[in-house]
């Protein structure tokens, strides 16, 4: 069987539904997840009871971000889904309390998340004011996975989880476009214009692969 957070990664590119989410996190003790609640194209959904967080998008802003091209102006896409710890925003007093896909867990070491998920694209060793620690970034096809280690006085210790649509982690998208941008991105205004202008059998691939 697997996990509410694998499933939670599954509605990835969906629609999101309060039910739906609701219904995966019961077994936390989740008994409501709040609607949408913003006049602009993006949203953030809180659940501080089970320490996630859910980035959502309509249809203009997640096809800028990733290049998809999700034609209902009214939906709300899921983007990204971040399972957190304390120290990543003030509203989390707890690790998410589930386990992470591959088994690992919020207390995980760097080297056992290397071990389930391969080696990494990208993996540094970050300092600025307030925090120093590790992050680990893999790219998967459609979706990144981040992992933001904190250091300790003892050991690093997970303090964000992250699960993406390809382009949604827009902080790093222009640093590292190998591994945060969309492939469209990645490349020469000139050609990303192009790419817009494909076929109508370009249009019809692209949205067969928002379904998947």
């Amino acid at each position: 069987m697997k996990e509410p957070s694998e499933l939670l990664i599954e509605m990835l590119g969906h629609p999101y539904s309060p039910r739906n989410v609701q219904a995966l996190l019961q077994s936390f003790g989740v008994k409501r997840m709040p609607p949408p609640n913003s006049y602009f194209n993006d949203d953030i959904i809180w659940s501080v009871k089970t320490s996630i967080r859910i980035d959502i998008y309509r249809a203009p802003k997640i096809n800028d971000l990733t290049g998809l091209k999700y034609t209902n102006q009214d939906e709300w896409i899921i983007g990204a889904i971040h399972f957190l710890a304390p120290g990543s925003d003030d509203r989390i007093k707890a690790p998410f309390p589930g386990k992470l896909p591959k088994g690992i867990t919020m207390s995980s070491t760097p080297d056992e998340s290397i071990k389930v998920y391969g080696q990494p694209e990208m993996d540094e060793e970050c300092w600025w004011p307030g925090f120093s620690g590790r992050i680990l970034a893999w790219r998967k096809p459609g979706i990144n996975i981040a992992i933001e280690y904190a250091d300790s006085e003892i050991d690093s210790v997970i303090r964000s989880y992250t699960a993406c649509l390809i382009g949604c982690i827009g902080a790093w998208r222009d640093d590292n476009p190998k591994v945060f941008a969309p492939d469209c991105r990645s490349t020469s205004p000139r050609l990303r214009m192009a790419v817009r202008s494909l076929s109508n059998e370009w249009h019809y691939l692209l949205n067969s692969h928002e379904r998947i």
